[in-house]
């Protein structure tokens, strides 16, 4: 585990501000005076982050996809308002987001160490919010939050460590409280599947439906309440001349000739949760975002506010994309049900990776990277990936020359996969992209009060 050195205290400063604080007993309530948001290292919270990919990653049973995607969303938000009032000019987000409650308050005329308070935030939303956690996961959650705590105290006055520890946790229990009412539904109860020649259909072995009425939750952008795809950009047909029966067949021709490198691609951005196997849902895309912040030196402040911004994506992308896919005016069949009954239909074609159990557009995966990295592309240009998600299992590393081949490249895998039409995927690209803007263009740096 790799702890931070509180690098801004040099000594000859340090003994000064111990001077002073003699000659002016009671004036200077707590010294030395700890670094801002902007000054502080990141590395604690690159720690948080990586250790949940690490607990997760052996949880039995592996967390659910979407629940565990807008779990991260609110710990994103979290951090943020934890480490807010550090930053100059920095804006609570209870301004931006829908519904949002107001955040507690930090006291202007003492000091705080932002690292500690997002240290206090994290276990404790992690532990409220994040499902399976074991006593011995919940052991290594206290054990790094005592470590840095210990390590922040070797530089700067307990009194400061456990305020910033006290307002970390008054953050999270707000934002635990805020996350209840948001009405996160994954059940089908009470759905009725429409029947109509384009409807979707359930695909063995999957049970039930999943999200019917997720597009109800409450998202983290008030213009996220209505959002929905557009209509379809190849209406539906089972004319053998048509571009829908060609795009079927698109996906039907992919599907029967895959190359071995291909058949590397789906199972790389599917993130089938579990040892050996996969990430759990959220931590692929945390990895490369982690990664890419550990690279450029990102400073405490900037961290938190990634971090929070591709959260609020987590959140709100799902929200869009299951609205759509469960609306009357798409509620579209995946194409494995059309080229059974039109293209194949006495093969028993089947797909590569098994169909969700949900309709096929838009699409739930590439939503997620579009707007994430949509937000990542904003902030640091489209620049080269490398993504080492699965350096762990033995699968080397996947080398981009941009974000955009990256994002086209999920999008992509589930073509190959043979859950997803083409232009399901170029789309939802699109649509998730006009998100990642959204969220990126809010502004988070004003003119508010610098500690």
């Amino acid at each position: 585990m790799q702890l931070p050195f509180l690098k801004n205290f040099h000594p000859l400063k340090l003994t000064a501000i111990v001077i002073l604080s003699a000659s002016l007993a009671g004036c200077v309530k707590d010294v030395p005076i700890p670094p801002t948001a902007s000054e502080e290292s990141a590395n604690v919270v690159y720690d948080w982050y990586k250790l949940i990919a690490r607990l997760q990653l052996y949880s039995n049973p592996q967390p659910v996809v979407l629940l565990n995607y807008r779990n991260f969303g609110y710990i994103g938000v979290g951090l943020y308002e934890a480490v807010q009032p550090g930053i100059k000019g920095g804006v609570s987000l209870s301004s931006k987001l829908y519904q949002m409650p107001d955040m507690p308050q930090a006291d202007k005329d003492k000091f705080y160490l932002w690292g500690a308070s997002a240290n206090a935030v994290l276990p404790s939303l992690m532990k409220q919010l994040l499902t399976g956690l074991t006593d011995a996961n919940k052991a290594s959650i206290d054990s790094l939050e005592k470590a840095y705590n210990d390590r922040f105290r070797l530089h700067v006055p307990e009194a400061v460590v456990t305020r910033s520890q006290e307002f970390g946790r008054s953050v999270a229990n707000i934002i635990y409280q805020w996350s209840t009412t948001d009405k996160f539904n994954l059940s089908a109860e009470g759905y009725t599947l429409p029947v109509c020649p384009s409807c979707w259909v359930l695909v063995p072995p999957a049970p039930a439906p999943v999200g019917p009425f997720l597009g109800e939750s409450r998202p983290f952008l008030e213009s996220s309440v209505t959002a929905e795809a557009p209509p379809l950009p190849v209406p539906y047909s089972e004319d053998p001349s048509s571009d829908f029966y060609k795009e079927a067949k698109n996906v039907y021709e992919i599907g029967n000739a895959l190359t071995a490198e291909q058949k590397v691609i789906p199972p790389w951005f599917a993130d089938a949760g579990g040892p050996g196997v996969g990430l759990a849902a959220g931590a692929h895309i945390l990895s490369v975002i982690t990664d890419i912040l550990e690279s450029k030196k990102v400073k405490l402040s900037k961290a938190a506010e990634i971090y929070a911004k591709t959260g609020i994506a987590f959140k709100d992308a799902p929200v869009i994309v299951w609205r759509s896919k469960y609306s009357p005016k798409f509620n579209l069949l995946r194409p494995v049900t059309y080229i059974n009954r039109h293209i194949d239909p006495e093969k028993d074609w089947t797909t590569f990776l098994p169909t969700p159990p949900y309709p096929d557009y838009l699409s739930g995966l590439v939503s997620l990277y579009s707007s994430s990295f949509q937000i990542i592309k904003r902030e640091f240009g489209n620049i080269p990936i490398t993504d080492k998600a699965y350096v762990w299992r033995g699968s080397g590393t996947r080398e981009y020359d941009s974000i955009s081949d990256y994002v086209d490249e999920a999008g992509f895998s589930r073509v190959l996969a043979g859950i997803h039409y083409q232009f399901t995927q170029d789309v939802t690209v699109e649509v998730a992209k006009k998100l990642g803007n959204k969220i990126a263009d809010l502004d988070l740096v004003r003119g508010h009060w610098d500690h």
